[in-house]
């Protein structure tokens, strides 16, 4: 029951998160990468959502096609934080995001890295987990963080140094950092909703970085 409501807390987080993010977009003439920080938030608001609902639905059919849509955004949008970061990088002017090739290696590893999770996502077969009064359907064998999961966030923490480096912003590096380690550290607690909270100060911090850069620097 507790995990119920945890779960129901980190819906209404990102719902707020996500109608901040839309709104400060709509304000400014912005790239289209900006968009994908909103796009994963609605991926997570619909996984949180599928896994509060779980245990009312019941394991199923109907719970298992519902889970299905929670695989195929995480394999299809998170990667995209990669350019959502990438523009980061652009907007507070920093020597290497310029350079044209920089560009180039991010798309093809945003979309190596979609590949690969599509594979994955394809390949695996699902089963049923309960714990805590949670009933959800995940991969089977994707025990720990996934291979993307983990090159996406090193990549994000790198481009959160060069932000401190070049602006002093540590907003986005100390997320990066809390959500690794949250992810990384076994917290013996009687919840699985814990994880889910280091990955809400990440997007949290995602957020006030985009917040920051788009409203005070302009690309030179």
């Amino acid at each position: 029951m507790i995990d119920t409501i945890l779960y129901f807390i980190l819906i209404i987080c990102y719902l707020t998160l996500l109608l901040l993010s839309v709104k400060l977009i709509r304000k400014r003439v912005v790239s289209f990468y900006m968009l994908f920080l909103p796009l994963v938030i609605f991926g997570l608001i619909y996984d949180n959502t599928i896994i509060s609902i779980g245990s009312f639905i019941g394991e199923g059919d109907v719970l298992l096609f519902l889970s299905i849509f929670r695989f195929w955004f995480h394999a299809l949008f998170t990667p995209t934080l990669l350019l959502f970061a990438y523009e980061l990088a652009k907007l507070s002017n920093i020597g290497w995001a310029k350079k044209a090739v920089t560009k180039y290696l991010f798309v093809m590893s945003t979309l190596a890295l979609i590949g690969y999770e599509v594979m994955n996502t394809v390949s695996q077969n699902t089963g049923v987990l309960r714990q805590y009064g949670i009933v959800r359907y995940t991969l089977i064998g994707s025990a720990g963080p996934p291979l993307m999961v983990i090159i996406v966030a090193l990549i994000l923490f790198c481009v959160g140094v060069s932000l401190f480096r070049k602006k002093r912003w540590s907003i986005m590096m100390i997320g990066v950092a809390i959500m690794i380690l949250g992810s990384a550290v076994p917290i013996n607690l009687p919840s699985t909703a814990i994880t889910n909270m280091f990955e809400l100060v990440f997007v949290f911090s995602l957020f006030l970085t985009q917040r920051f850069f788009l409203k005070t620097y302009k690309r030179e």
